[in-house]
């Protein structure tokens, strides 16, 4: 018998910004709860070219065990990906989400958006985009559901791709890191970036971080200085981003970084006055993949699409 397909374009129906917000939260607050069985990642860097991430889980209320693969990096710049649906009562596989990468793409500016409501100031926000590869689009995509932008700059290392996602998305194009975030209250970073790009003397009173690229051993973008100076850290698991992201090259900041879940449960575990810096780590985590799985299975059973 072969196993069912969800195809990309009818997981399109139902899954929008706001779906993929909620799914992102939910895996938050089962990891806040113990409520969830989560193993570790595993990453395969291809020495001609390309990465390969499988992650997943199952949150304790839901019915199957979800585990993404999830492809990028390649020549062709593209991503692609597949989530498979495994009944949590016999393990037998259930259903096969063909999303192409796409679920992925959407949970990982989910968090991104759930980070900078729970660290970046109230308020309108002037926001810099570093990176222009497709994760910088729908970071701001997410962002803009969520929250009121006044201004977006990006920068990227070719000045061909940063004005053609600036004229895209209707941003102004910078030709320096500085000019990019010279005001912005938020600054998101969407690179492959193996040294850092963000440094010090780049941060400014009140300013929100969020790390997006580094999910890998070796990748990084943010300089040692820019950890050191933020008032407070957060990671969307701290102990995997001593291993994959940005605080594996800054180890002697773990102590004091936050997790995600428990700052979504509990929004005051961490104050901030508009003076302070502060830094989200986010790598991307099993729980979310999960969760807008089976977040999206939900929409398609109860619009009738699939029995």
């Amino acid at each position: 018998m072969s196993l069912p397909t969800i195809d990309l374009d009818e997981l399109q129906q139902v899954v929008d910004h706001d779906l993929a917000y909620g799914a992102v939260r939910t895996a938050l607050d089962a990891i806040a709860a113990d409520a969830i069985d989560m193993p570790n990642e595993s990453a395969l860097k291809l020495r001609d070219g390309g990465e390969i991430h499988i992650k997943g889980g199952r949150l304790i209320s839901q019915p199957y065990i979800v585990f993404k693969v999830a492809a990028g990096g390649f020549a062709s710049e593209g991503n692609a990906g597949c989530s498979i649906l495994l009944d949590a009562e016999t393990g037998a596989p259930a259903i096969l989400l063909n999303d192409r990468g796409w679920l992925t793409e959407m949970r990982t500016a989910a968090s991104g958006a759930v980070a900078a409501d729970l660290l970046a100031v109230d308020g309108d926000l002037n926001v810099a985009i570093l990176g222009t590869g497709i994760q910088a689009r729908y970071q701001l995509e997410a962002l803009k559901v969520r929250r009121n932008l006044t201004s977006v700059r990006v920068w990227g290392r070719s000045s061909a791709k940063t004005r053609a996602l600036a004229d895209e998305v209707g941003a102004v194009a910078c030709a320096s890191i500085e000019d990019a975030v010279v005001d912005a209250d938020l600054v998101v970073t969407t690179t492959s970036a193996t040294e850092p790009i963000l440094l010090g003397h780049h941060l400014r009173p009140g300013m929100h971080i969020t790390a997006m690229g580094s999910d890998m051993a070796g990748k990084r973008e943010l300089a040692a200085e820019v950890l050191a100076q933020a008032d407070i850290i957060a990671g969307d698991d701290p102990s995997h981003c001593a291993l994959v992201g940005e605080l594996q090259h800054a180890p002697e900041h773990l102590e004091r970084t936050v997790g995600l879940a428990l700052l979504s449960a509990n929004t005051s575990t961490m104050r901030r006055s508009r003076a302070d810096i502060s830094v989200a780590d986010l790598c991307g985590l099993g729980a979310y993949d999960a969760a807008i799985a089976c977040a999206a299975l939900a929409q398609l059973q109860a619009r009738g699409l699939i029995a």
